[in-house]
């Protein structure tokens, strides 16, 4: 089962590499996609738990978690790219030598790029929208949430990013491993579910988050600097949390070598008893 998905995952990572190598322009329009589809999630979530934040509700965090899966739904089923799940891909076919590593950071590279300029964009949107204009920044649950996450002590930062990505990979991993689309889409709500409510840090989504908080009325902890900062850590952190936690682990417990050399042995244990018998 594992060895199956692992060749989804190499025949993924090869195909991002060609439409990049190939089609440039079509690879960053699916990334700038992956970037939009993250911030209508981060609207919608946010918009969602706006009324509970402000009646002090204990499921403002729930209701704020529960539905950003909806994103990861997205970008799957829509075909785009998203930075922090090709940490991963990508890896798997550096790995596996289907890519090499040079190949690794070129999709990495254009799909960042890709993803911060559609939020970018979509930041622009929204700012079109007048939606988070009037409101008062001492009492939005969006600038809350940006203010805690850009003052986290950076050490913070980073293990939440690994542990972020950790899930957001395994969120593609294992409904790889599932055939019904229905049971699919909810294991990637779940997983993407724990994350967020955890409390980890995703660093395309907190794009998403500091654009909008940025533009919108904000208070003084809200800066550029240290959106920067964040984002920047928890991008390293993302790396590791996807290429080694769940690119580099699974493909050394799916090695061929591996495989091979327990069917040998197995192989030779089963037939040592029928030698003995023989004698």
């Amino acid at each position: 089962m594992e060895q199956s998905t692992i060749e989804k995952l190499l025949g993924a990572a090869t195909v991002k590499r060609d439409l990049l190598n190939e089609q440039p322009n079509h690879y960053m329009v699916r990334a700038m996609l992956a970037g939009m589809y993250v911030g209508m999630a981060v609207v919608m979530a946010f918009r969602l738990a706006q009324p509970f934040y402000e009646a002090a509700s204990p499921a403002t965090y729930f209701i704020n978690a529960i539905f950003f899966g909806v994103a990861f739904c997205l970008i799957l089923y829509g075909k785009t790219e998203l930075f922090t799940s090709n940490t991963m891909y990508m890896v798997v076919g550096a790995m596996k030598k289907k890519t090499n590593w040079m190949d690794t950071l070129r999709v990495w590279g254009a799909c960042y790029l890709g993803n911060l300029v559609g939020i970018l964009f979509f930041t622009g949107l929204i700012i079109m929208t007048g939606l988070f204009a009037t409101m008062d920044p001492t009492e939005s649950y969006l600038i809350t949430a940006a203010e805690k996450k850009m003052n986290l002590p950076y050490s913070e930062m980073f293990f939440r990013a690994i542990l972020a990505n950790w899930l957001v990979c395994l969120a593609v991993w294992i409904p790889l491993q599932v055939k019904d689309d229905m049971s699919k889409i909810v294991l990637m709500i779940l997983f993407v579910f724990t994350f967020f409510i955890s409390g980890y840090e995703h660093s395309i989504a907190n794009m998403a988050l500091f654009s909008i908080a940025l533009t919108a009325p904000h208070t003084a902890l809200v800066t550029v600097q240290a959106a920067v900062e964040n984002v920047l850590i928890v991008t390293l952190g993302n790396i590791v949390g996807g290429a080694f936690f769940v690119g580099v682990l699974y493909t050394y417990l799916n090695s061929v070598k591996k495989e091979k050399e327990l069917t040998a042995k197995s192989s030779a244990n089963a037939s040592a008893p029928k030698a003995a018998l023989e004698k």
